[in-house]
């Protein structure tokens, strides 16, 4: 089961949710919001995922808005910019 859902009070939005402070974003969210990082598809967007959990010092899952997954990994949005370079 997911850590987060559109009905959890951290909730900012699809894929975006501020917990203890911190803002965190799906890879999808946060490409969508910070355009021209990179390619936005759910294969790039899995390997993308796969490699920023491996390096991220905290992961949450949450249950996607919409689309055909269960659980989305979430991921702190400063770690998300310095993966991007942004």
């Amino acid at each position: 089961m997911a850590d987060f859902s559109k009905d959890s009070p951290e909730y900012g939005g699809n894929g975006h949710y501020r917990i203890n402070g911190i803002d965190f974003m799906s890879v999808w969210t946060f490409k969508r919001k910070h355009s021209g990082t990179s390619e936005n598809t759910t294969p790039i967007n899995g390997a993308e995922g796969k490699e920023l959990a491996k390096k991220c010092s905290q992961i949450y899952s949450s249950t996607p808005d919409f689309g055909g997954y269960e659980e989305i990994l979430i991921f702190p949005v400063s770690e998300l910019k310095n993966h991007y370079d942004l």
